[in-house]
């Protein structure tokens, strides 16, 4: 040793991790344990739409089960002639028929007859589907009045009584509150105007007239019901200029079945009774998809 060795000399030591019987073990249970819980967050987290509905139990979800459970759409749970005689026993005609009498016992236009909807919340409910009553504020129109008359000048040449005959056999045509002839969505006022016979008032039955010169503007459209939604009739009539719209049933629209070839009038056959009107809502959904309706068909 001499002046020159340092006092302090660095060594390197490597140390090398000491292993025991059991570290293998423990690497493979942390690995085991980690993945079993990432599995469980994963499961719970799953969107609940996307499994089958139904009263399928557990095992039914497992790799070796059956492909489908017996509640999803593709089961193969209901032979051909299970879902036959199910489809043809289920309404029973009694039931349908007595429903549909209740239905039309009395009117039911929008935000009226209360009675019938908690009624039908009943009937739902007996199947086991939890149903509500909603209310919601909307603009609707009500019948006040209406007249419909033609003119010679300043006489009335002929004046439209608008109201449907009363059928002994149909009760609900004599009803005090039964539904006056109007369109919902229809507006209010007094017009007096020259009349234009508009076909079936498509947009181009209108061209039609335009093309021909016909003056439309000022003028009040006289219109059969078919072909297109009668809210369409009026509001092409109201770009036009027109004051307003009058539209009736056309026996050319009953086809066959009529008096004529033999077919009883309702409501003893399927032919239409003659002084039958149609009511309805004019309301102009092709400009809006979501509206309320007043819709009385």
């Amino acid at each position: 040793m001499d002046e020159r060795i340092p006092l302090i000399s660095t060594v390197s030591v490597v140390r090398r991790p000491r292993r025991t019987p059991h570290t293998t073990l423990k690497r493979f249970c942390t690995i085991a344990l980690g993945s079993c819980l990432i599995a469980i967050a994963i499961g719970f987290l799953l969107p609940v739409p996307i499994l089958p509905r139904g009263h399928d139990s557990p095992s039914t979800y497992l790799p070796w089960s059956r492909p489908y459970p017996r509640s999803w759409p593709q089961s193969t749970g209901l032979t051909y002639e299970e879902l036959q005689e199910l489809l043809l026993e289920t309404p029973s005609e009694e039931k349908a028929r007595g429903w549909s009498e209740y239905y039309t016992a009395g009117p039911h236009l929008a935000g009226k007859n209360l009675s019938q909807a908690l009624w039908t919340r009943e009937r739902w409910e007996e199947f086991g589907v939890k149903s509500e009553i909603v209310a919601y504020d909307v603009f609707i129109n009500y019948p006040l009045g209406h007249r419909l008359a033609l003119l010679d000048g300043k006489k009335v040449k002929y004046e439209a009584s608008l109201e449907e005959d009363i059928i002994d056999d149909d009760p609900t045509t004599s009803l005090k509150d039964r539904i006056p002839t109007f369109h919902g969505y229809s507006a209010s006022g007094n017009v007096t105007a020259q009349y234009v016979y508009v076909n079936f008032g498509t947009f181009h039955d209108f061209e039609d007239l335009r093309a021909a010169n016909i003056s439309l503007e000022g003028k009040i459209a006289l219109t059969k019901y078919g072909r297109i939604f009668r809210g369409l009739k009026v509001k092409r009539a109201q770009e036009l200029g027109m004051v307003g719209v009058v539209m009736y049933s056309d026996p050319q629209e009953d086809g066959e079945v009529t008096e004529e070839n033999g077919y009883k009038t309702y409501p003893e056959g399927p032919a239409r009774n003659p002084s039958s009107v149609q009511r309805g809502s004019t309301q102009y959904i092709s400009a809006s998809t979501i509206s309320p309706s007043a819709d009385t068909d």
